[in-house]
This record gives C-alpha cells, structure tokens and sequence, in this order.
C-alpha cells in the first residue's frame, strides 16, 4: 500500500483495538530542519494527553516486507509502555507560571527551518534561530520537552522579547554547560565499549600519537548532552575558556547537541575546517540534528562570535 493508505489503515487497526475507550488520530508535525513526520495520538478518555508515536520508519519497516500485523502489535507496546511516562497535560500549559522557570532555549538552523519558523518565536542570531521549549523532566533517559509556538505566546499575552529574557535567565541552570577534551571523550568511550579499567585505559592511550588531532580539540555541551551546541550563547562561558588557553577559538557546529572547539592558530584554515564540517554533516550526522555547516570564530577581545 502506499504511504497514505499506510497511515489510515494503521489508524483504522488501532481504533479497532481501542474501541470505544477513545480516540486515535494522525499528527503531522514539523521537525528539525524540515523534517516533517506523521504521529499516532491514542486519546483515552479518562485522559487529556498521549505520547505521539511516528509512524514513518514503520512504513519503511513494511515496505521491506515486515507484516502489517506485527507493526500494530508493535504500535500498540510502545504506545502502553510510554501512556503513563507523560505526566504533563496540555492544560499545565494555558497559566505561564506553571512553566515560567522551565523555558529553555536551543539553536538550530535559520535557513533550513523557515517553514518551523513561521510558527514558532524565535530570534536569529548569525545563521541560526533561537528558539524556545518547555523543559517538563529531566532523566537519566533524556528530557521530556515541548516546543513552544506562537499560539502559546498568544495564549499568555507575552510577546518573543520577553521570553528571550526568561529562557536566556533559565537554560544556564538548568543545563549548565560543559568543556572536556575530545581525547578524554574518546578515551571515556573507548573504555565503555571495551569494558577495561582506567588505568589499562590510560596506557593504551599514553602510547597514542600526542599530535593526534583531537589533541587540541574540546567539546562543548550541556550536562544533558540534548541541544548542547546553544551553551555558545552563555554568559562568560567562551570568554573564560578562551582566556585559559590564551587563544581565540574556532567554534566547529559538529550537532545541535555540541559543538567542537578549537584553538584559532595559524596552522588551521578555516576554509579547510568547513569543509571538514560540511562533510561530517553529509555522511555522519542525522538530517535533523545538523546545526550548521559554516565555522564560527570567537574573538575573546571583543567578545564576539562571527561567521
């Protein structure tokens, strides 16, 4: 079947299942960078809120020959294992100060993001947006988050300046930044995929090559590692680092979630830097999680970040 015959046929099945206990729907939502998927909504009635379950992959899953059946029995786990995760109703959303001191913000991409964009708030800034969510829960999992869009500036009268100003107050503490080497990230993950001890650790990588490029590189993150790369907007947070390396920086977008810092010498250019980043961008980073594919410099004299 075709991709829409998919989705009502998966409709059909589900609300057959659920009968007159409640209502099941299709949602199509925006992503990022123009990633546009469709969701299932199972609306019970003794509840005002579902999670969303995308249903493009499982298309694909069925075009390679996965049974019909066995995506709805699937559809129908994830849906039951997830119901009762989702603790925030959509009413919490209508009175501002129930969220007030959760609104966070995050950057992704002004130009591949313009249709997002016309219903979200956001501000640009270089060639990204600053846009803003709701942070509902923090878990070892990840985080429960909802985007916020204009209908909810609506809703609470307040115009995109002034939650600029309570979600620049706000993603600092709750997602305060982090700075580690990129060699000690290899390191960490080397020894969980290994299952080795520090120390056996530490001598492998003693007898690495000091001149190994990620020798000089640093990560830049939230303590989350979700939407990481908007800590290049905190407060102080390039300025202190580039003054303890006595360097300007080079800023490389390797995701939303972090970016790559390097220190601005004259063995790098820049023009190779952006190739660099255009090519990890193409074969290693998901359509939706790419942030950019130009490199930023940061001059820490006047405290700028240019293209």
């Amino acid at each position: 079947m075709n991709y829409e015959g998919f989705l009502t046929q998966v409709q059909k099945s589900v609300s057959d299942i659920i009968g007159e206990e409640g209502k099941v729907s299709i949602s199509h939502v925006i992503k990022n960078n123009g990633v546009e998927l469709d969701g299932l909504i199972i609306m019970m009635k003794d509840s005002n809120v579902s999670p969303t379950i995308y249903l493009n992959s499982y298309y694909d899953e069925n075009c390679t020959g996965r049974p019909f059946e066995g995506i709805v029995e699937n559809i129908m786990e994830v849906y039951n294992e997830n119901k009762d995760k989702v603790t925030i109703c959509a009413d919490f959303f209508m009175n501002f100060e129930n969220i007030r001191d959760k609104i966070v913000y995050k950057v992704i991409n002004y130009d591949q993001n313009k249709k997002l964009l016309q219903k979200v708030p956001h501000k640009m800034i270089l060639d990204l947006a600053v846009v803003f969510y709701c942070l509902i829960e923090q878990g070892e999992l990840g985080n429960a988050t909802a985007l916020i869009y204009n209908t909810h500036l609506q809703t609470w009268n307040i115009d995109v300046d002034a939650i600029y100003e309570i979600a620049m107050k706000n993603t600092p503490k709750l997602l305060q930044s982090n700075i580690k080497k990129m060699a000690d990230i290899i390191k960490e993950l080397f020894m969980q995929e290994q299952n080795i001890s520090d120390t056996e650790s530490s001598d492998i990588f003693d007898k690495m090559n000091s001149d190994d490029i990620s020798a000089d590189m640093f990560v830049l993150t939230n303590i989350s590692r979700i939407n990481g790369a908007a800590c290049i907007l905190y407060e102080n947070v390039l300025s202190n680092f580039a003054n303890s390396i006595d360097s300007d920086l080079y800023i490389l977008p390797s995701s939303i979630h972090e970016v790559i810092i390097v220190p601005k010498v004259n063995n790098l250019d820049k023009t190779e830097l952006c190739q660099m980043v255009k090519e990890v961008n193409a074969e290693g980073v998901a359509d939706d999680e790419i942030l950019s594919d130009h490199v930023y410099v940061y001059n820490r004299t006047n405290h700028t970040i240019t293209l």
